[in-house]
């Protein structure tokens, strides 16, 4: 492997694996300087079809390295999206895994500073909403219909004041 990132959708379909009974397989050299620091990380879990079965992540890292937070929002986007149901053991041959770690985010004073394709974004009300987007996201192809889609799932006012932040990641998808 190129990046040893690379190995974090694995881990993720191995740690959902677990809670289901099955052993874990992956072994991880956590002396590896990536996985062995603390970021925020999102796992997207889809069918091969497809279509959206979970996802859940932190913007701030929660647990002390890479890997345990990939193994938490792993448990998390399979169990506790509230926008489906709890993943169950016969659908696990058929889920696909894909894992963001997030780079630091850092303010942007206007949606002038975004693209995309590149970037995530942040959005804060004054009332202490808050919700992200990661980049990339499919038919999320401008800017404002990236803005727009967060504020959605926000409940932010788009017309609103708002504080702006971006972020890059490092996208890792099983193949």
């Amino acid at each position: 492997m190129s990046n040893p990132g690379e190995i974090l959708p694995a881990v993720a379909r191995d740690w959902v694996g677990t809670h289901f009974g099955f052993d874990s397989s992956v072994e991880i050299s956590q002396d590896e300087g990536y996985l062995a620091k603390p970021a925020g990380v999102f796992v997207t879990i889809r069918t091969r079809g497809g279509e959206l079965r979970g996802c859940r992540g932190t913007i701030n890292s929660t647990c002390d390295n890479v890997i345990e937070e990939t193994r938490q929002m792993a448990l998390s986007s399979a169990l506790e999206d509230t926008r489906f149901e709890p993943v169950r053991v016969h659908e696990l041959e058929n889920l696909t895994y894909e894992v963001s770690v997030l780079h630091e985010p850092e303010p942007a004073e206007s949606l002038a500073e975004f693209d995309p394709f590149r970037y995530g974004i942040i959005v804060r009300d004054r009332n202490g909403r808050r919700a992200l987007m990661l980049p990339n996201v499919d038919g999320l192809d401008t800017v404002q219909r990236q803005y727009d889609a967060t504020c959605r799932k926000g409940g932010i006012d788009p017309q609103g004041p708002v504080e702006l932040e971006r972020f890059q990641v490092d996208k890792f998808v099983e193949t």
